[in-house]
């Protein structure tokens, strides 16, 4: 069972907090920090797969995938 996302936030129904949820109730971690720590804690590491990056040099984007465990899902990085 995979499931796709655009860099949302928002839960899909499973009853987990949304990701504003969790960084207010987390200061100081990034999103990157807290899926890490959550992956560990279930004991499946996320894999991060770099789909796309574009842009210019002082000002890319990258289009990333990660998945953990079996959900999927597409996001857009923009440092």
């Amino acid at each position: 069972m995979s499931e796709e996302e655009q860099g949302s936030g928002t839960t899909t129904g499973c009853g987990l907090p949304s990701i504003e949820q969790m960084l207010a109730a987390n200061p100081g971690k990034t999103p990157i920090s807290l899926l890490q720590e959550y992956g560990t804690r279930i004991g499946k590491t996320p894999v991060y797969d770099l789909l796309k990056a574009e842009g210019q040099a002082h000002q890319p984007n990258f289009t990333f995938r990660v998945t953990v465990g079996d959900t999927s899902c597409t996001v857009l990085f923009l440092p």
